[in-house]
Formats: C-alpha cells, sequence, structure tokens
C-alpha cells in the first residue's frame, strides 16, 4: 500500500472567501471603539485620614484633622467643610480650602491640615462633620466624623464644711484639719446618645486647684488636684464630689484665714500647637478665725505594779481622775492596765473603750509641745487601725495618744521607766499630761 501523501493534493481556501474574513473582523473592531468613551479623569483618591477622635466638643473649640491623598489624573480643585447640627437637617457649607499640594515624606502622601471650629447648638446636639474633596472633573470624594456638643464648663459649689480634729462647734486651731466637700459640674454627665439624654454634658475636667489666705498676707496656691481623683482614671465631666482636707496654718491664731476652690477645665481654641486655654470656675470658702491652743497640766507620774500571775490591785488605772482601779473594780473605769509580762515583754491594754495611739515619729517633740489640741489633731488623724485597745513590748520613751472613753477627753504619756523585780513582777512608771 502506497502511504505517502502529496501537498499538492491539499484542498486550499478560495481567496475571495480569505478577504471577506479581514474585512469582517476590520468591522468588528470599529464598532467596538463606539462602545466606551472616557468622561474624564479618576476619582480623587483619599488615604487614612486623622479625623475628629473625641465623642464630645465644646462650642469654640478647634479641632485639628489631616487629610492625606493620592493625586490622579484630575488635579484636585478644592476641599469643602460641611457641618449638620442636630436637630437641623440640612448640612451648610462652612469652609472651602483651594487644594495646594504639600507632600509629606513621612506620609508618603499628600497633606492638607484642617482647623474647624466648633460651632453653637444645644447641649448634647450631635454634629456630623463632612470633608468633601472635589476633583477639577466635579467627581468627589467625602470622609465624615461625629461628635456631640459639651458645656465648656466647668461649675463649682460648696457643700459641707467639717473639722476632722475637732468636735463639732468647738473653735478650730493651727493645726486642726478642716474637710470641704466640693461639689463640680452638678448634675452633669460623661456621655450622651441622644438630644433627650437626661443630665448635662460637660467637658472633661482638668484639676482643682486649693488657695489660702491668711490675714493681710497675699493669697497663695496650696494644694493642686489632678481630677478625677482615683488616678489613673480618665478625665471626666461628669458630676463628682471631691473632699479637700487642709491643714490650719501655724501661727495663724486670731487671724482671718480663707480657703478658695478654683475648678479647671482645658479646651484648645486655637489651632495647634499652640498652648490650650483654661476655663475656670471658683467658690470661696467662708472665713475661720482660729483660736488659741488649750494647754494641758504639768505632768502627772502613774506607776502601775504587776504582781503574781493576775497583776494585783495595782495594775490597772483610771485616767479621768488618776485612781489605782484594784482587780475588783469596775472594768469601764480601767482606762490603762498591764495585761501581760510574759517573755519579758511588757504588754499594755484597755479594758473599756479607751483606745490608744503609739507615736512611731516625732514622738518626743509631740510630748515636749502638747496641747488639748495637738493630741487630739494626733489621735484623729492617725489611720483608724493604729487606734487600738492593746500594745505589745512598751518600752521605756515610747509616746502614747490615748482617747478616754470614746469622748472628747484626751491624754498623752511616755513610759519613763520599766523596773522588773521578777520573772513575772514588773512596776511601770509614767508621766501623763493631761487637762
Amino acid at each position: 500500500m502506497n502511504t505517502n501523501i502529496s501537498l499538492s493534493g491539499r484542498r486550499r481556501l478560495p481567496a475571495l472567501g480569505l478577504a471577506a474574513a479581514v474585512l469582517l473582523l476590520a468591522g468588528c473592531d470599529k464598532e467596538l471603539d463606539t462602545y466606551y468613551q472616557e468622561s474624564g479623569g479618576q476619582f480623587p483618591t483619599l488615604l487614612a485620614n486623622t479625623l475628629g477622635t473625641q465623642a464630645k466638643y465644646a462650642t469654640g473649640e478647634v479641632v485639628q484633622f489631616e487629610l492625606q491623598f493620592a493625586q490622579q489624573t484630575s488635579p484636585i480643585r478644592e476641599i469643602r467643610i460641611l457641618q449638620k447640627v442636630e436637630p437641623g437637617r440640612d448640612s451648610v457649607l462652612v469652609q472651602t480650602l483651594p487644594y495646594r499640594a504639600a507632600f509629606s515624606r513621612r506620609r508618603q502622601a499628600d497633606t492638607l491640615v484642617v482647623n474647624y471650629t466648633v460651632p453653637a447648638g444645644q447641649n448634647k446636639a450631635n454634629v456630623r462633620v463632612d470633608a468633601v474633596i472635589v476633583a477639577e472633573n466635579s467627581q468627589t470624594r467625602t470622609r465624615s466624623f461625629a461628635f456631640r456638643l459639651a458645656d465648656p464648663g466647668p461649675t463649682i459649689k460648696l457643700n459641707s464644711t467639717t473639722t476632722l480634729t475637732a468636735p463639732a462647734g468647738a473653735t478650730p486651731v493651727p493645726g486642726d484639719v478642716v474637710r470641704y466637700s466640693v461639689l463640680l459640674n452638678e448634675g452633669g454627665i460623661n456621655a450622651a446618645t441622644a438630644l433627650t439624654t437626661p443630665g448635662t454634658l460637660y467637658n472633661n475636667l482638668d484639676s482643682l486647684i486649693t488657695y489660702v489666705k491668711v490675714g493681710a498676707a497675699a493669697e497663695r496656691r496650696l494644694l493642686r488636684q489632678r481630677l478625677p481623683a482615683a488616678s489613673p482614671a480618665a478625665q471626666s465631666g461628669a458630676q463628682s464630689s471631691v473632699n479637700v482636707d487642709v491643714t490650719i496654718p501655724a501661727g495663724s491664731s486670731g487671724q482671718v484665714v480663707q480657703y478658695r476652690f478654683e475648678a479647671k477645665s482645658r479646651f484648645q481654641n486655637t489651632p495647634p500647637p499652640a498652648a490650650p486655654s483654661i476655663r475656670t470656675a471658683t467658690v470661696s470658702a467662708a472665713p475661720i478665725t482660729p483660736g488659741t491652743a488649750t494647754p494641758l497640766a504639768t505632768p502627772r507620774t502613774v506607776t502601775l505594779s504587776f504582781a503574781g500571775t493576775s497583776g494585783g490591785d495595782q495594775a490597772a488605772i483610771d485616767l479621768t481622775t488618776f485612781t489605782v482601779v484594784p482587780a475588783a473594780g469596775a472594768t469601764a473605769s480601767k482606762d490603762l492596765s498591764i495585761s501581760s509580762t510574759a517573755s519579758n515583754a511588757v504588754q499594755l491594754r484597755a479594758l473599756n473603750t479607751t483606745r490608744l495611739v503609739r507615736l512611731t515619729t516625732g514622738g518626743a517633740a509631740a510630748y515636749t509641745n502638747a496641747t488639748l489640741n495637738s493630741i487630739r489633731q494626733l489621735y484623729q488623724t492617725t489611720a483608724a487601725a493604729s487606734q487600738v485597745a492593746t500594745l505589745d513590748n512598751v518600752a521605756v520613751g515610747d509616746v502614747i495618744v490615748a482617747r478616754l472613753r470614746a469622748a472628747d477627753q484626751y491624754v498623752i504619756f511616755t513610759v519613763t521607766s520599766i523596773n522588773r523585780t521578777s520573772t513575772t513582777d514588773v512596776a511601770l512608771t509614767l508621766a501623763v499630761k493631761a487637762l
């Protein structure tokens, strides 16, 4: 069999058919060109943007934000800043900024910083800000942020005044501690979800400053408290009550002493990086004229004797009468007793409601300069955990303040000697100052 095929034996396309195919393809290309027409350059491109990030701003504040651009085939013509303030429904044009290219190497983009001033409106009103980027071909891109209008505040009032180291009605003296309860932003809230949310939305509080003026001397700043007091809590504009404890200045007896309290809030009413401005509210307390401290009598010597295992009849004393209370005597009269001598250590105990405070620092000076007012101040300013019924390991030189039977009656004493006559028996000598 012959398997060879001759090339000349193949069929050929007619020349007329090939020419027709070429013309048809050319016609299709022409029709495709009419389907697509470029109407202008591409849309403007916005990259990452640093917009207003707070949930509230006060009227008059300047909010600075940055827009970052990637230029396209149609150049950017301008940036329009619009705002809509609740309950209004329509946006209002507030700024039109011509675009000027400012390339940032750090951002790797063209940037524009916008300074926007917060408008007036109802407290808690929602404000929406739109930054609209307009290209030369009129195409646009928009970035938005929203916040609520806060009262710039602050407000301040004085709730109460209490002398912590003196009984009610007593004339305070230098060294006494007075507590002022200060109310800030009364009725205030820190956030709102609607225009109808109860309360007044306030700008954040910054600090509370306390000033003092003594006699004819110039007023001076005494104390600054960061708000809120609970650190490191975030700042807030909500209502808060702050206790301010002040010590009446030394040497102020007979002079008028007056405290003034100033609440502060910060707000940026000029374009950054200018420093923020301060809004303040102030209230003054009623003036105080401190009296003179009440002196104590000369020291009285008291000896407590512990004998045997029970202590005997001279191991307790009544510090209101300075008399020894026998073992069978009323417990209510036993302001101080030796309750143990075990392990070569002396233990003092109040068997009634008398409470004791051992001074760990400055005891000798406190004893030397003691007045009724100074020892009362020492006791009242000591933590409650250190106002105890029992003192262990009493030693010579210890200085102790006692409040007698939960009354406004105080004594101060120092241990002058401890004399052991046996492994159990001991004589303890005290020098006591009292009225």
